[in-house]
């Protein structure tokens, strides 16, 4: 478990902050934990079915996608945009390697998962893409 002061200084960032999608959903740091970092264990840990989708991306490319899908939203999609760089910043630094997962298909868990030397810093939001 990383660090009790690296998470309250994430949910610091996170508070307020969603992802940009129809639902709006906010970013959470979730109570349970990854023992690794394997499709079959981030399934379990979602309470997913043992076949749901599981693809990863970058967090550069997750970014991407926040500043895009963010041009719609006019000055609070530029504020919302800053707060997520502003995050990812917080996560190059502070962990060894970030992975960004993508589970499921229509309502889709986005995860970010950042290992550190005290184990992996996890950030969670949902996404409904029709």
């Amino acid at each position: 478990m990383p660090d009790c002061e690296l998470v309250t200084q994430l949910k610091r960032l996170i508070q307020g902050l969603w992802w940009p999608s129809e639902t709006e959903a906010p970013w959470t740091v979730p109570t349970w934990t990854l023992n690794d970092d394997t499709a079959h264990s981030i399934r379990q840990a979602l309470r997913r079915e043992a076949n749901a989708s599981v693809t990863q991306t970058s967090l550069d490319d997750l970014m991407a996608q926040v500043n895009r899908r963010c041009r719609g939203y006019g000055e609070e999609g530029k504020a919302i945009s800053l707060q997520h760089q502003v995050l990812a910043s917080f996560l190059r630094d502070q962990c060894d390697r970030i992975q960004v997962f993508r589970v499921g298909e229509v309502t889709v868990d986005i995860l970010i998962v950042g290992e550190t030397m005290d184990g992996y810093l996890i950030l969670q939001t949902q996404s409904v893409e029709t």
